[in-house]
């Protein structure tokens, strides 16, 4: 992680939090995530990729939040980047980030 990143993940977890993303809209989401962690992403890749039409069904339920959508497209392109073991544990850091300033931000349930 550089200090950029943290500074993109702060700035992205005010946005989501003062624009209408809930736990709630994300918590399945989050926990699919948390899940695949806990294995090797080999044996659970394609959970990780279905992961990306849930997001993608979670902005089309509620089209109109401007937290969700940014937490689309931070999913969509980073999502892309992960390969491996190593890349999925990078991206799982960063979303945790995201959400860990969302929190601080008020982010509600």
């Amino acid at each position: 992680a550089t200090p950029q990143m943290v500074k993109y993940a702060e700035d992205a977890g005010k946005f989501m939090a003062n624009n209408k993303l809930t736990n709630s809209k994300i918590r399945s989401i989050y926990g699919e995530i948390k899940r695949i962690q806990m294995g090797e992403f080999e044996k659970e890749k394609s959970s990780f990729y279905l992961l990306k039409p849930k997001v993608a069904y979670a902005l089309g339920r509620d089209d109109s939040n401007e937290g969700l959508r940014l937490f689309k497209l931070i999913f969509d392109k980073y999502s892309a980047d992960v390969v491996d073991q190593k890349t999925f544990h990078n991206f799982c850091n960063f979303i945790e980030a995201i959400l860990a300033y969302h929190k601080a931000y008020g982010g509600r349930d």
